[in-house]
């Protein structure tokens, strides 16, 4: 199994257009902030979701381990609406 300070929160926004951003970091309020932040610097009808992993210290070459979405936004306009299922 993996401890508490192995998890993280992986944001990832994009745009019609293709353009987008990511980022990680160790707590899920900062993801939610960030990936509202980064769909408000892109076009109306982005989308973007914050996503649980953890880090596979023991795999050949360490990589993130995604469990679950935790939040999923699409930016309207004048805000980020938050948007159940896909």
């Amino acid at each position: 199994m993996h401890s508490n300070s192995d998890i993280f929160y992986v944001w990832t926004a994009t745009d019609q257009s293709g353009r987008g951003t990511c980022g990680v970091t160790g707590g899920s309020e900062r993801a939610s902030v960030l990936l509202r932040e980064a769909l408000g610097s892109l076009t109306p009808g982005a989308v973007g979701n914050v996503r649980v992993a953890y880090l596979d210290r023991h795999a050949r070459r360490p990589s993130y381990v995604y469990v679950r979405t935790v939040l999923r936004l699409r930016y309207v306009g004048d805000a980020a609406a938050i948007v159940l299922g896909d």
